[in-house]
């Protein structure tokens, strides 16, 4: 689906304008972030960094790699 991150950034951008969520799955995310020989901690700091960098939360679940983005929010939780 992503070739390169910019691929990845602007994807994920062009989501984010319809929708709440944009979820991206391993096969995807080891693309750009190879995983680690014996831990997959750096990929996930690197991509909560690729997150970071472009105004975007990700919540990452770890039973095969899973990045949930979601544009950052801008209230404090716990206020509606």
């Amino acid at each position: 689906m992503f070739e390169s991150i910019e691929d990845m950034r602007d994807g994920i951008a062009e989501a984010l304008e319809k929708k709440k969520h944009f979820t991206v799955f391993d096969n995807d995310l080891s693309k750009l972030w190879p995983a680690a020989r014996h831990t997959r901690q750096k990929q996930i700091e690197a991509i909560q960094k690729f997150a970071k960098e472009n105004g975007w939360e990700v919540k990452i679940r770890d039973q095969g790699l899973i990045a949930t983005f979601s544009k950052i929010s801008a209230e404090p939780a716990g206020v509606r």
